[in-house]
């Protein structure tokens, strides 16, 4: 099952996606694309970006970030959204 990720998400680092789809949106939060702001608290990481998406789920041609995801600075996406089947 496929989760999402939205503005406000966490990563493993500790951080949080700063920015995401005005257009797209689940639950009514934007979702987060490759490209997307990530903050990161860990030092010497500062803010970064989503370096992964997924190309079969696209917000005006940019790939979509999903649960697992990477950043540039090496941690995941943790997605906050339930499980979605996709049919």
């Amino acid at each position: 099952m496929l989760q999402i990720i939205r503005k406000g998400d966490k990563t493993s680092h500790g951080g949080s996606v700063m920015t995401a789809s005005e257009t797209m949106k689940f639950g009514g939060i934007g979702v987060a694309r490759k490209g997307d702001e990530v903050s990161c608290p860990v030092e010497g990481h500062g803010p970064t970006t989503i370096v992964e998406g997924n190309p079969d789920y696209l917000d005006h041609g940019i790939p979509v970030a999903f649960h697992g995801h990477k950043c540039g600075c090496g941690c995941t996406l943790i997605s906050s959204f339930a499980p979605a089947g996709v049919a």
